[in-house]
């Protein structure tokens, strides 16, 4: 049908200039790179889409954001995103989250008049967060407040088929309530994968170029066969689920393929901007 059929467009909302090493167990800790804040818009001719919100701009401080690495971000970054797609947040119908980190729902409050979708149980993650969680302040303070003020939320418990051409998938790891978002295009399917992983080469691990922000490619190291399957990093605080997750979501992609899997902070999902 042709409702079904989505074109996706990845939405740059910012950058964290961070080494590479954080994202991938060690690997490249000498190769420093401007990783992207991203979200993505569905569009179907029927219904607007946005998955996820970007950081809020008080969550950088002197111009470093988690980790300490130099980042900039902010709500103003989500709105330009969308008024370059002709779009204000009144026409965006339904916001999903891949999870409610401070990095993907920062800017929640900006759509007060949408339908916002996340999992039961990130929802239970985000209020009472492990101490390292705290520690890392992954979670924005200030965001139950601001979901508190939405009018309209369905909590999802578990995968559900939207019968639309969009299926939502729990894949907890990095947080308690992760999800992944299969979506149905005209050339297949894509698969939103939020920060699980973070970066294409954690599913794929011999992968040895990655491409920057600016076009340019740079050489990165393959993974050791030790790494196993996946490269699992520090911000994982449930590795069991991490690697039942991770097979799941090489299932939802049209082929094991890095092109039908757009992360939340490849660099090469913003350069190319359009899907489907």
């Amino acid at each position: 049908m042709e409702h079904n059929n989505w074109k996706i467009t990845c939405l740059f909302y910012g950058t964290l200039t961070a080494p590479k090493g954080i994202f991938c167990a060690g690997l490249d800790n000498d190769k420093i790179m401007p990783f992207v804040y991203s979200g993505y818009l569905l569009r179907n001719g029927k219904q607007t889409i946005l998955v996820d919100t970007g950081v809020h701009q008080d969550n950088i401080h002197d111009g470093k954001a988690w980790a300490g690495c130099p980042a900039v971000g902010g709500n103003q970054y989500v709105l330009d995103a969308l008024k370059g797609e002709g779009l204000t947040p009144d026409d965006i119908d339904i916001v999903m989250y891949t999870h409610l980190h401070n990095d993907h729902a920062g800017g929640c409050a900006l759509f007060p008049n949408s339908l916002h979708l996340f999992q039961k149980d990130e929802y239970a993650n985000m209020i009472n967060p492990l101490p390292s969680q705290k520690i890392r302040t992954d979670y924005d303070p200030r965001t139950p407040g601001d979901i508190a003020k939405l009018r309209h939320i369905q909590m999802i418990d578990g995968d559900f088929d939207l019968g639309n051409g969009l299926r939502l998938v729990k894949v907890p790891g990095h947080t308690l309530g992760g999800m992944a978002i299969q979506v149905q295009t005209a050339e297949g399917k894509y698969v939103i994968t939020g920060d699980m992983p973070h970066l294409g080469c954690s599913l794929f691990p011999k992968l040895d170029k990655m491409e920057l922000l600016d076009g340019t490619v740079a050489d990165i190291t393959p993974a050791p066969d030790l790494y196993g399957p996946y490269i699992i990093n520090g911000v994982i605080y449930d590795h069991y689920a991490c690697y039942d997750s991770f097979d799941k979501i090489m299932l939802l992609g049209e082929e094991r393929d890095p092109k039908w899997f757009l992360t939340g902070h490849d660099m090469w999902c913003v350069r190319k901007k359009y899907f489907g």
